[in-house]
């Protein structure tokens, strides 16, 4: 057994995807040394019956001794030990009650990651509401993150969450490498809709749902069957990286006594199966998906449009190539590119290769729609790595929902260089706009799928966006026709980003040039010039991230469900990074330079207002920078640590700076029409050049494809 490690949105081991299927253990009533586990030949017992029913992880709320590790390993069982401190007490109101809370921690951590056994270790597990309430929940948090920051520098390699529940579902706790939670919700509309949220809340880490099921005494036993079963296949059909059912056995030891009036367990106390076992068993014997339900899914034509792009073709195409969906149709789009693109794309056999005169990227779409056969249209761009699994996720928005588009999230490689993880934390990404859990406002191009009858009712992508906006527009034409766009968030992809600052310019220039035209078709959707979206942005960078919070807990504390509701952000805050500011501040350091020299008595007030302008934006991008994650980032080069994380820092916080200048040169470029297009319609503004329409765009790409398909063959 290897250790265990992050992969997307899902665990890997030595051999693979790791989906977590499995079942707690315990707590049992102590031994006289103080064990809280039963005898060595039990566990053997138990595991071997685990492992039949085609268990592979086991989750413990104490730390395991060696012997049961050993055990685990012997019948090829991962587990997930929790560390158990006084947490349903007031633990911060004494220091010395703190210290020894993560010293016992960090001693039981050394311990446990030594063994290859240990899947993820649990921190923490349903800190009560009432006791959050009385420390307040940013203590909670900063202690948490503190408890993490500890036990991770003890064992660097291991993976660490902690295990939440919905009272307390607010706590900001991103440090955590997998986002873990216990819920117990017995309606299927109901439970995924929560799981859905959850996977917000996670973002782009693991979510585990690391209890579930029901009580036989309340439910029935067949009532209890029929619920764990759908709680563990809801939790894989979401996207999570696993389920854990609760209980094993009924044999459970709390507060000092036996519970018996509470019975989850798989089997009874004297292990004698129920029939939520065998439920279980088929369950996990299908994960994520059962193969009745994927014969009936729908052929997917993925199309990768490139333009010099022979850097990472390759990459994206094996990745493509390892799909593990049923029926797909690869279709790489050849913008007239001056490298080996096409080249590349040709040594994959399973690769559809099509030719085309460069004619930007909207129109590069459209020859990819023309000669898709499949049923829904996948496009990835050309500098990505898809998961395994993406259009297995992908297309379940659109096979289980009214919707006719669908995106998920992507994320920057472990492996890009130290400049693409600075551009990645910069403002400006691609990213996703969420109306609510399920709904999108807009997904990014290199990750969204289409029903290809809504794509040719809306005759496909209007070719004006050579560069950016395309993604943008299609969605906000699909909603304006009543139609609804979902979210996938286990279907994941991997974005290289820009490896040098002159590429993010160039990239951010581009992007504001398609604002523009989105200005021009939809002037609705912008108020003053500038962009106004419905949704809410979902992205872990600090500059999206500065409206406050207010948490509705309940009575004392004691909702089940508490309301989170973000304040209003004011348009003040913003100001500082608006190429108007930075337009003032320049003006103004200019007329407190120049005049002295005119003859201007009062020259130091515009000096004086400039340099403070000029300050409140460079501290703003400084405050954001130092708030960026740089969690899991190596050293540059051969540089230290801290020197790493200064540059780190710096250049993240230049990118804050130049990145609402690019925007602003790309809307001015964007007020010139592009040479490719020619007039056929008249926007809202006099002053602009007309574009063609989106049906002339259509028939020009499906023809020009017909043409590269002759080319390229």
């Amino acid at each position: 057994m290897t250790r265990s490690t992050i992969d997307g949105k899902f665990l890997a081991v030595e051999d693979g995807r790791f989906l977590v299927r499995g079942v707690s253990y315990g707590t049992f009533a102590p031994d006289p040394s103080g064990v809280q586990f039963p005898p060595l030949d039990r566990i053997e017992s138990d595991f071997a019956q685990m492992a039949a029913a085609d268990i592979n992880t086991v989750r413990t709320y104490t730390p395991p001794p060696e012997t049961l590790l050993d055990a685990a390993a012997r019948h090829g069982l991962r587990v997930m030990p929790g560390l158990s401190w006084p947490q349903h007490i007031p633990f911060l109101d004494e220091t010395r009650t703190a210290r020894r809370i993560r010293t016992d921690a960090t001693r039981e951590v050394k311990r446990l990651a030594a063994h290859p056994a240990v899947l993820v270790i649990a921190v923490g597990n349903e800190i009560p509401g009432g006791i959050v309430r009385w420390h307040g929940h940013h203590r909670v948090e900063a202690f948490l993150g503190t408890l993490y920051g500890d036990v991770k520098a003890a064992a660097p390699d291991s993976l660490f969450t902690y295990v939440n529940y919905p009272p307390t579902e607010f706590l900001n706790l991103e440090c955590f490498d997998l986002c873990a939670f216990n819920v117990y919700l017995h309606e299927e509309q109901v439970l995924r809709g929560y799981l859905a949220r959850l996977q917000h809340i996670a973002g782009h880490r693991p979510l585990l749902l690391a209890e579930a099921g029901a009580d036989s005494l309340r439910e029935g036993r067949d009532g209890q069957a029929r619920i764990t079963a759908t709680h563990l296949r809801c939790a894989f059909e979401e996207g999570a990286c696993g389920a854990i059912a609760y209980a094993w056995t009924d044999d459970w030891w709390r507060g000092g006594h036996q519970v018996d009036d509470w019975t989850f367990g798989l089997v009874d106390a004297q292990r004698q199966p129920k029939p939520a076992l065998a439920a279980v068993t088929r369950v996990f014997g299908e994960v994520p998906f059962p193969p009745s339900a994927a014969a009936e899914w729908p052929e997917v034509s993925v199309v990768v449009c490139a333009y010099n792009a022979a850097d990472t073709i390759d990459d994206c195409l094996t990745s493509l190539e390892a799909l593990t969906y049923p029926r797909t149709q690869l279709i790489v789009i050849n913008d007239g590119s001056r490298d080996a693109t096409a080249a590349i794309a040709r040594r994959h056999p399973s690769v559809q290769v099509i030719d085309l005169l460069n004619g930007g990227l909207s129109a590069a779409r459209n020859a990819g729609l023309a000669v898709a056969t499949g049923e829904i249209v996948a496009y990835t761009d050309a500098d990505c790595r898809v998961d395994p699994d993406w259009l297995t996720y992908l297309v379940q928005p659109l096979v289980r929902s009214d919707a006719v588009g669908a995106g998920g999230p992507n994320v920057v490689p472990a492996d890009d260089p130290w400049m693409a993880q600075c551009v990645a934390r910069a403002p400006g990404g691609p990213t996703h706009v969420m109306l609510d859990d399920r709904t999108a406002e807009h997904i990014p191009g290199c990750n969204m799928a289409f029903r290809r009858d809504a794509l040719l009712g809306i005759d496909g992508f209007n070719p004006v966006y050579l560069r950016a906006g395309d993604d943008v527009d299609i969605c906000w034409r699909l909603q304006a026709r009543g139609l609804r766009i979902g979210f996938a968030p286990g279907a994941l992809v991997w974005h290289h980003h820009r490896d040098s600052i002159q590429a993010y310019w160039r990239q951010q220039v581009g992007y504001g040039e398609g604002e523009t035209w989105l200005d021009a078709h939809h002037p609705e959707k912008f108020l003053a010039g500038h962009m106004v979206w419905h949704g809410r942005i979902y992205s872990a960078l600090p500059f999206l991230r500065t409206a406050a919070r207010r948490v509705n807990t309940g009575v004392w504390g004691t909702a089940a469900f508490p309301s989170v509701y973000a304040t209003q952000t004011r348009p003040w805050q913003y100001l500082p990074h608006t190429p108007t500011w930075m337009a003032g501040t320049v003006i103004l350091l200019l007329i407190g330079n120049i005049g002295p020299l005119a003859g201007m008595d009062a020259a130091w007030l515009p000096l004086v207002a400039g340099i403070l302008a000029l300050l409140t934006t460079l501290v703003r991008c400084a405050r954001f920078a130092r708030r960026s994650d740089l969690s899991g980032l190596p050293r540059i080069w051969y540089w230290p640590h801290t020197l790493s994380r200064w540059c780190y820092r710096a250049v993240i916080a230049w990118l804050h700076v130049i990145q609402p200048l690019a925007r602003a040169r790309g809307r001015i470029r964007g007020l010139s029409q592009p040479e490719a297009v020619a007039p056929q319609h008249v926007t809202r503004h006099p002053w602009k050049t007309p574009v063609p329409g989106p049906r002339d765009a259509l028939s020009a790409a499906r023809a020009s494809a017909r043409s590269g398909a002759k080319q390229a063959f």
